[in-house]
C-alpha cells in the first residue's frame, strides 16, 4: 500500500506557495497592496494579516516566501522536482528559478541573481525584488520600520503550456475520468501520473495524505461484497472497519486500517466499467480519533462524486485531455506536445523521453542533445543516416529521401526509414531533427509494423509541440551517437582473473563477481563465461550450445565457418553458425582445468563486415590466468 504514495518532496517544500481558494486570493487584474517586515512572520495582503516564514537578507538581497509572490501576482506555479526548478508565469512573463543557483530565466533570457533561492525550513525562500520587479511591481523599503512594500497586479497568464490557477476555484476534478471533489483546502497536489489516473495530495506536515486512483475496464455493477473484496487488494495492515457505506450521494465500500506508519481509510467507488479508489492517510492515530482534525477532511472524502461537471467554472479540471489528446510539458527540457490520451510514458532513459501506444507497437522518442559550436542541421543529418547505413546490411534496411519541414518555427528535416529481421515483415521509422538556440532536438517514430505507419499521428505531434528555453540547469548534454566508437576498454572478470578488451561503447551487464562478462553491443549480446570442472571438451561445449539454441528457438542450425584459433596462448575452437534470423560466433578453448567460452549473438540483420571485426577483436583479445 505504501508504494503507492509517489512522495515528491519538492512539491511538499512548496506548500506554502500553493494559491488556494481563500479570501486573500488576489483577482486577475486588481491591485494588491502587501506589507511585510524583516524579521516577523506575519505579512498584510490587503490588510489581512497571514503567518509566513520570515523573510530575512541573503547576499544583500531579501528572500520571502515564494507564497507571498504568488499572492501578489496570481503567479501560476510549476515545480520539476528533478532539478528543483520553480516556474512562474504572471502575464506575459515567465520566470525560471533553481534552488542553490544564482541563474535565472526570464522569458527564455538568462540573468543572474543577488542571491539563489533557498529552502528555510521547509518553505522555499525567492530573491523578492528581482522576481516583483520582473513582474513590473513596485517594491518600497523604510529604512526606519524595515517594513519592504509591495504593489503590483495580479495579471492572467496566457499562452505556453501553463496551468490554470486556483483562484476561484472550490472544486477539483478529472473530466478524462469522470470525478470531482471539494477542493482539498489545506493538502497540495504532490503527484499525478502521466495517465493522471493516480493524482496524490499531502498537507505541509505530512501528517496527512490523500491519493485519487481511477481504473477503466472493470466488471460493472460489482456487488458490495465484490466491491469490499476489490477494495481489500488494496489493503495492508490490522483492519479496523470493513463495510458498506450507502449514504450520500454515492455509495462505496469503506476499510479501515492501521500499521507502524498510521491510520489508512480506504473508499471504493463505481461508475459504470470505472472503479475509483480514495485513500487517506493519517499520520498519527490520535489525529484520526479526533473530531476537530478529522471532520474536514470527512467532509472533503464525502463530497467526492463519480461525475465531472464541464460547465461549472468553479472545479479545477486536474486534466489535460483535450478532444482525445494530452498534453505533456516537460520543464526541465523546454517543451511541450500533445499525445493520445491512452498512450503511456516510460521511464527516462539518459536524455531520452519515450511515450508508447500500449494497444499497439508505436513509440515517439524525444532526445535532446547539445548542439557544438560549428555543428549545423545537415551535417547532424548526414551523421544519423550514415549511422543507420553502417548498422543493418543492405538487404535489410531502405531509406527514403530527406524532406524539408518546420517544427515550430523551425527549419527542420524529416528522414524515414525502414527495416527488417527476417525479410518478411518491416518496421518503419520516422526520425525529424531540428536546432534551436544551444540544442538539437530529434522525435522518432517508431511503428513495429510498417502498416501501422500513421501520417496523421505524425503530424499532429510535429504540429502540437512547442519549444521554449531549457531549465537553467540543463548543461552540455553530449550526444551519444556522436561519441567515438573507435575506443576500446579492458574489462576484468575478478573471480576468475581473465580479461577482454571490447568497444568502449558496448555496455556491460554482468557483474566482475560473477563467471561471466557479458556485454551489449547495442543490437546483439558478446559474453565470455568460465567453467571449472565440467567434465566436456571445447567441442563438447559448442555441440551444447548449439542443441540449447536450436530447442530454444525452435530453429536449424546452418554452420558457416569452423577452425582453429590461438587464443591466450592455447589451441581454441571457432565456430560461426545460423540459427534462424540469427548468427552465433563461438569460441571456446580449455586451459589448466578451465573452459573458457566466448559467444557473439547477432541478428543477421545488423551482421555488418564492422560488427564482424569488433566481436573478432574482442574474442582475440582475452587473457586468462
Amino acid at each position: 500500500m505504501k508504494a503507492i504514495w509517489k512522495l515528491g518532496l519538492g512539491s511538499l517544500l512548496l506548500w506554502n506557495a500553493a494559491v488556494p481558494a481563500g479570501a486573500w486570493a488576489a483577482d486577475s487584474g486588481k491591485q494588491v497592496h502587501i506589507e511585510l517586515i524583516l524579521g516577523q512572520d506575519v505579512l498584510k495582503v490587503n490588510n489581512e494579516a497571514i503567518t509566513v516564514e520570515k523573510p530575512y537578507i541573503s547576499n544583500g538581497s531579501t528572500l520571502v516566501p515564494l507564497r507571498v509572490i504568488t499572492t501578489a501576482f496570481g503567479a501560476v506555479l510549476t515545480w520539476d522536482s528533478e532539478t528543483k526548478t520553480v516556474g512562474l508565469k504572471s502575464g506575459q512573463t515567465s520566470l525560471s528559478l533553481q534552488i542553490g543557483s544564482t541563474t535565472a530565466t526570464v522569458n527564455g533570457v538568462q540573468e543572474t541573481l543577488e542571491a539563489a533561492p533557498e529552502l528555510q525550513n521547509g518553505t522555499t525562500m525567492v530573491p523578492l525584488r528581482f522576481i516583483s520587479e520582473k513582474f513590473g511591481a513596485k517594491v518600497a523599503y523604510d529604512d526606519a520600520t524595515k517594513q519592504i512594500t509591495i504593489t503590483g497586479s495580479a495579471e492572467a497568464s496566457s499562452g505556453g503550456s501553463s496551468i490554470d490557477t486556483d483562484l476561484g476555484k472550490t472544486q477539483i476534478g478529472n473530466s478524462y475520468y469522470g470525478w470531482s471533489m471539494k477542493y482539498p483546502t489545506g493538502l497540495i497536489k504532490d503527484y499525478q501520473s502521466f495517465q493522471e489516473d493516480f493524482v496524490g495530495f499531502e498537507d505541509a506536515d505530512g501528517e496527512f495524505r490523500m491519493s485519487v486512483q481511477a481504473e477503466t475496464g472493470v466488471t460493472e455493477n460489482m456487488s458490495e461484497d465484490a466491491l469490499i473484496s476489490r477494495l481489500s487488494d488494496e489493503t495492508e495492515g490490522k483492519v479496523l472497519k470493513k463495510t458498506f457505506v450507502k449514504q450520500g450521494q454515492t455509495p462505496y465500500a469503506l476499510i479501515v486500517t492501521q500499521d507502524d506508519d498510521g491510520v489508512f481509510e480506504h473508499r471504493a467507488y463505481q461508475s459504470g466499467d470505472r472503479l475509483y479508489i480514495l485513500i487517506f492517510y493519517v499520520e498519527k492515530e490520535e489525529d484520526y480519533k479526533n473530531p476537530a482534525k478529522y471532520s474536514k477532511y470527512q467532509n472533503l472524502l464525502d463530497s467526492f462524486q463519480v461525475k465531472f461537471n464541464s460547465s461549472d467554472s468553479t472545479v479545477k479540471d486536474l486534466s489535460t485531455v483535450k478532444n482525445g489528446y494530452r498534453t505533456y510539458t516537460d520543464e526541465t527540457y523546454g517543451y511541450s506536445l500533445k499525445l493520445p490520451a491512452d498512450w503511456e510514458k516510460a521511464e527516462n532513459q539518459d536524455d531520452e523521453i519515450l511515450f508508447y501506444d500500449p494497444k499497439k507497437s508505436k513509440f515517439i522518442t524525444m532526445t535532446i542533445s547539445s548542439k557544438a559550436d560549428k555543428d549545423s542541421l545537415q551535417p547532424w543529418v548526414d551523421r544519423v543516416a550514415k549511422r543507420f547505413e553502417d548498422m543493418f546490411v543492405a538487404d535489410y534496411r531502405k531509406m527514403d529521401a530527406q524532406r524539408s519541414t518546420t517544427v515550430d518555427g523551425n527549419p527542420a528535416v524529416a528522414l524515414r526509414s525502414k527495416t527488417t529481421i527476417d525479410k518478411k515483415s518491416w518496421s518503419a521509422v520516422e526520425n525529424v531533427f531540428f536546432i534551436k538556440g544551444n540544442y538539437k532536438y530529434q522525435i522518432h517514430f517508431d511503428f513495429e509494423k510498417e502498416a501501422d505507419l500513421s501520417e496523421m499521428l505524425i503530424k499532429d505531434t510535429l504540429n502540437s509541440l512547442k519549444v521554449t528555453q531549457p531549465s537553467s540547469s540543463i548543461g552540455d548534454l553530449k550526444d551519444a551517437a556522436d561519441a567515438d566508437r573507435s575506443q576500446t576498454s579492458l574489462v576484468r572478470n575478478k573471480a576468475y582473473g581473465f580479461h577482454v578488451t571490447v568497444p568502449a561503447h558496448w555496455k556491460q551487464n554482468s557483474s566482475a563477481e560473477s563467471n561471466m562478462l557479458q556485454f551489449g553491443t547495442g543490437v546483439g549480446k558478446f559474453s565470455v563465461f568460465a567453467y571449472e570442472d565440467v567434465g566436456v571438451t571445447p567441442q563438447e561445449m559448442i555441440t551444447h550450445l548449439k542443441n540449447a539454441i536450436k530447442e530454444e528457438d525452435e530453429v536449424e542450425i546452418k554452420d558457416i565457418e569452423s577452425k582453429s584459433e590461438t587464443i591466450a596462448g592455447v589451441n581454441a575452437h571457432w565456430n560461426v553458425f545460423e540459427a534462424g534470423v540469427t548468427t552465433s560466433i563461438v569460441c571456446v578453448f580449455e586451459k589448466d582445468g578451465t573452459i573458457y567460452v566466448a559467444h557473439g549473438y547477432q541478428p543477421n540483420a545488423l551482421y555488418t563486415e564492422t560488427l564482424k571485426k569488433q566481436i573478432k577483436a574482442a574474442i582475440l583479445s582475452i587473457q586468462v590466468p
